[in-house]
C-alpha cells in the first residue's frame, strides 16, 4: 500500500462467514463465530497491525459490519438474557433473508445489540484512533428478514432507526465527538433520506452503471468508489452459489483494475467535484 501511495486501509474485519475479532468486553463473539481459536484477530494483533501500517503513513480504519452480516458469532444472546441479538440466523432458503449466506441480521428492536456496538466501537477506536473516519458497515440489508419478525413496522425506517442509532452510539463510544466522516456500504437503501449528507459518506460497492451511483451523486453524498466490475481483487475465486458464476466473475485483470474510469462511466462532469 506504501509503495501503491495508498494511505487508509478499510479493515472488513467481521462478516456472514465469521467473527474472528476477540472483544475484551465480549469475547463470545469470536468464541461462538471464529472458524476456531486459532483464527482469530486477538488485541495484540490489531494493535500489531495498526503500528505497522502507522510507520508506513497508513490510517487503519476497522469495521464491524452490521446489521446484516451478522449471523455467527451473535447467536448466545438468549444464553446470557440479552435477549436476540441477531435474527434469521442460518436460515434457508438463504436466498431470501441475506445478500449471501449464512444468514444473520441484528436485532434493531433490542437494546442490548446497540450497546455491544457502542462499546466494540469503544474498542476500536481505541486500537486504531484517532480516527477522522469510521466505517458503521450497512452492507446489504435484508428486509425480508426484519419482516417476519416486525411485518407491523416501516421497514425502511426501522433500517433508518438502525442505522442512526449506530451512530449515536458510535459518537458515545468516541467521547461525544462524531468522526469527520462515518461511511455506509452502498445499498437500496443509503438514499433514504435520513442520513445526513454532511455526516455520511457512502462507499459504493456496485457496478459502475448502477443506478445508485447517480441517485447518490445527485443527493449530494460524498462517496468511496469501490466497483466490483473493476476494483474487486477477489472476483474469480469461487462462489456460494450452487450453479452458474461466481458473485463476481470473472477474475479482474491488472488491465482491468487500471483501465477503470468511473467519473467517465457515470457521466461525472467538473461541478461533481470528483477527488481522484
Amino acid at each position: 500500500m506504501a509503495l501503491s501511495k495508498l494511505n487508509r486501509f478499510h479493515w472488513h474485519m467481521t462478516d456472514s462467514q465469521s467473527f474472528p475479532f476477540v472483544s475484551r468486553q465480549y469475547p463470545q463473539l469470536a468464541a461462538h463465530g471464529a472458524y476456531s481459536n486459532h483464527e482469530v484477530y486477538t488485541v495484540e494483533d490489531v494493535r500489531e497491525v495498526v503500528e505497522y501500517a502507522r510507520v508506513r503513513g497508513i490510517q487503519v480504519i476497522p469495521e464491524i459490519d452490521a446489521p446484516a452480516h451478522a449471523g455467527n458469532g451473535w447467536d448466545w444472546g438468549p444464553k446470557h438474557g440479552l435477549g436476540e441479538l441477531s435474527l434469521c440466523i442460518n436460515q434457508q432458503p438463504w436466498s431470501f433473508y441475506c445478500g449471501e449466506p449464512p444468514c444473520g441480521q441484528l436485532n434493531p428492536k433490542n437494546n442490548n445489540t446497540y450497546l455491544i456496538l457502542q462499546r466494540l466501537y469503544a474498542e476500536l477506536l481505541e486500537l486504531a484512533g484517532p480516527t477522522d473516519f469510521f466505517h458503521l458497515g450497512g452492507d446489504e440489508v435484508n428486509l425480508e428478514c426484519w419482516g417476519q419478525f416486525f411485518n407491523d413496522t416501516d421497514l425502511r425506517g426501522l433500517w433508518c432507526e438502525f442505522m442512526l442509532q449506530a451512530f449515536q452510539r458510535l459518537r458515545v463510544a468516541n467521547g461525544g465527538i462524531s468522526p469527520k466522516m462515518t461511511v455506509v456500504w452502498s445499498s437500496g437503501l443509503t438514499n433514504t433520506p435520513c442520513l445526513s449528507k454532511n455526516s455520511f459518506a457512502v462507499q459504493v460497492w456496485g457496478g459502475s452503471t448502477w443506478q445508485e451511483n447517480f441517485e447518490l451523486i445527485e443527493n449530494g453524498f460524498n462517496l468511496i468508489i469501490s466497483h466490483v466490475d473493476a476494483w474487486y481483487l477477489d472476483c474469480g475465486f469461487g462462489s456460494w452459489r450452487s450453479t452458474g458464476e461466481g458473485a463476481c466473475s470473472p477474475y479482474r485483470t491488472w488491465q482491468n483494475v487500471y483501465k477503470h474510469r468511473p467519473w467517465n462511466r457515470m457521466r461525472l462532469t467538473p461541478q461533481d467535484s470528483l477527488q481522484q
